[in-house]
């Protein structure tokens, strides 16, 4: 009988385990002991969305759904309230201030800022681990670094409304289409992607990123969600006639331009709105009810992770890239430092760690999204990374994180999240103080009041003394408008 020495023996073994290590991950076991990650954001969704309660004529039911089985958070905040940025800093885990990625013009595509250039990114970190990882629609602002697969979709044709209710101008365009025309929605064939990944049967865990477009402009949507609200029935936003009297010149800039994109200098948007009866209740239920088609949306991706064999052990990670004005301190769209240009939807599911409807109500970051990935699923970066992780709170609603959320838009201009304040700091040094306990819609500036010296003084020492300056020539001319 043909026998092996010991020395032979181990040759062999350590051969087999070389051959091992040269199989490729995709055609190893299954590792059950890795959970998967479905990661879900929401382009231009403001907290507008039923779970918080602000706007109760807002229908997301299948989103409402998700947060009664996971954990929500109740003042979440983007790092910077415009799309490229906010993603650029989630998606790097690194603060714009740091890197001087402010806008998402092709100056600031990431492979032009050296700061980003040797970052890994939260797909690319999930890929080196050994994960499945694939995109779709709109995750990065310009992107795909770290997919595996990725749908882009962005340049596909969207429907042209031909409706009584369409509406288009050089600032804003909404409509409904016909329910066949439902399936040249963008946001119908991403999720038609999605659900067609959580078919395979992978053999390593995935991390499947559903990017949605809406609501982000042009508002299309079908007709029977715009069905849903009646338009003699709407009501507007909180809205206080003299609400900029009292807050500094920068805020006033803020407020009347798309900061750092648009100077509006015949008229602001919202001077051209009020002049025409009906258009801002018109502009209000279009966004709501293009809110409304991306929940149908969510509510047939989450049936088909439901009806998947990766129910029980999976992630859920649903987020806003930012807030949304529509009428609030004058403003519409993105673009302030104000809460609602900055609040955003975060509902976070994972398995046998969170309570089933729980809520935080502290400030946290979309910035604490990629920490608390990696914790979750136990992933190895050697990288620093701003933001915190909120798996210590995931398991326990009541914990508390004494911390100070900071928000940026334009190099100098900074936000601050503190309890129940809200600190805003201008490159010029200009200052407002809100408190958003007994202030939640941000009507009184508290920074020139004598009794909050003090509380101001504090909150200046948690605005970063350093940023970078890297400016675009669009940002730089509104700078000239803040002396």
């Amino acid at each position: 009988m043909f026998r092996l020495n010991k020395k032979t023996a181990l040759t062999l073994i350590y051969f087999f385990i070389f051959l091992l290590s040269m199989i490729p991950n995709h055609l190893i076991s299954k590792d059950p002991g890795r959970l998967n990650v479905l990661f879900i954001c929401i382009d231009d969704i403001n907290n507008w969305v039923g779970y918080l309660g602000e706007n109760h004529q807002a229908r997301t039911p299948n989103i409402d759904q998700l947060a009664e089985s996971s954990m929500v958070f109740l003042n979440a905040y983007c790092a910077a309230p415009v799309c490229g940025p906010s993603r650029t800093s989630l998606l790097y885990g690194i603060y714009p201030h740091k890197t001087g990625s402010y806008g998402h013009h092709e100056v600031y595509d990431p492979g032009n800022i050296s700061k980003l250039a040797n970052r890994e990114t939260l797909p690319a970190l999930f890929k080196r681990e050994g994960y499945y990882t694939a995109g779709a629609g709109k995750i990065f602002h310009y992107e795909s670094d770290g997919f595996q697969t990725y749908y882009d979709a962005k340049n596909d044709p969207e429907p042209n409304p031909e409706h009584p209710d369409t509406y288009s101008s050089s600032s804003f365009k909404f409509g409904p289409v016909k329910p066949e025309q439902e399936k040249e929605i963008i946001d119908f064939r991403i999720t038609e992607w999605a659900i067609e990944q959580l078919k395979q049967d992978f053999d390593v865990p995935f991390f499947i990123s559903v990017g949605y477009k809406k609501p982000h402009l042009p508002w299309i949507a079908k007709e029977s969600n715009f069905d849903t609200f009646n338009l003699d029935s709407i009501k507007l936003p909180p809205f206080y006639a003299n609400d900029l009297d009292d807050i500094p010149n920068s805020g006033k800039v803020f407020a009347r331009t798309i900061f750092g994109f648009n100077k509006l200098e015949k008229e602001s948007d919202h001077e051209f709105i009020t002049r025409q009866p009906e258009l801002w209740e018109r502009l209000v239920r279009a966004y709501m009810a293009s809110i409304h088609h991306t929940d149908e949306m969510i509510g047939k991706l989450m049936e088909a992770l439901n009806s998947s064999q990766y129910k029980d052990n999976t992630i859920i990670v649903l987020w806003g890239d930012h807030g949304w004005h529509l009428g609030e301190k004058e403003h519409w769209r993105k673009m302030t430092l104000w809460r609602k240009g900055t609040r955003t939807p975060l509902i976070i599911y994972a398995p046998s760690v969170t309570i089933e409807g729980s809520r935080y109500a502290y400030p946290v970051s979309l910035q604490d999204i990629y920490p608390t990935l990696v914790d979750l699923c136990g992933l190895n970066t050697e990288q620093e990374l701003d933001g915190m992780s909120l798996l210590p709170v995931l398991g326990n609603p009541q914990t508390r994180q004494d911390r100070a959320v900071l928000i940026s838009h334009g190099p100098g201009n900074f936000a601050i999240c503190l309890d129940r304040w809200r600190y805003i700091q201008y490159y010029n040094g200009e200052e407002e103080l809100y408190n958003i306990e007994t202030d939640p819609h941000e009507f009184y500036n508290l920074a020139g009041k004598a009794d909050y010296k003090n509380s101001l003084s504090e909150f200046r020492k948690l605005v970063p003394e350093n940023y970078e300056m890297l400016l675009c020539p669009r940002f730089k001319s509104f700078y000239d408008d803040f002396d």
